[in-house]
């Protein structure tokens, strides 16, 4: 899950929503593991094996530094936020209900199905090879998380400003 930016379509997403709903649903309460890793450190990793006389592995597992709660990186979000968000955790077999639901409903168009699913596995990785091979050695997912934060905020403001002239 790479993150870092307004456009990464990860973090960002998840942004907007907590911005968004006052009352936001987790899935098993939150407990399945992330590890986002910040596009920052997928450049310097690049860097480093392009440089780098000691590569041994072919393939490198690049995440974040170390895993999350999904839950820790939504109370993350509202914090830097500056929200108040009340998380209302429900069985993934529900979520996944109401995901059926609504693509029934909607003939297709909206499909969480998967999306929903994947909030309930883990999805953390290690790293060891790369630090071992190049020190490779991401950045902790709250400073990143805050920069994108303050990313969107920014944004938001300026959007604001643009609309009242």
């Amino acid at each position: 899950m790479i993150y870092g930016d307004l456009c990464d379509l990860n973090m960002s997403k998840f942004i907007k929503m907590v911005d968004k709903l006052r009352y936001f649903p987790v899935i098993n309460q939150g407990k399945g593991l992330i590890q986002p890793v910040n596009a920052r450190d997928l450049g310097k990793a690049l860097y480093h094996v392009l440089i780098s006389e000691n590569i041994k592995n072919g393939d490198y597992i690049l995440s974040g530094e170390k895993p999350i709660t999904m839950l820790q990186a939504f109370k993350l979000i509202s914090m830097n936020l500056g929200k108040k968000t009340t998380f209302i955790s429900f069985p993934i077999e529900f979520g996944v209900f109401l995901a059926r639901c609504m693509k029934v409903f909607t003939i297709g168009r909206v499909d969480y199905v998967e999306k929903v699913q994947r909030m309930g596995e883990d999805r953390s990785f290690p790293h060891d090879a790369a630090t071992g091979d190049f020190g490779y050695s991401p950045s902790p997912f709250d400073k990143g998380i805050k920069k994108e934060v303050e990313q969107y905020l920014n944004k938001k403001v300026n959007k604001n400003k643009e609309n009242s002239v």
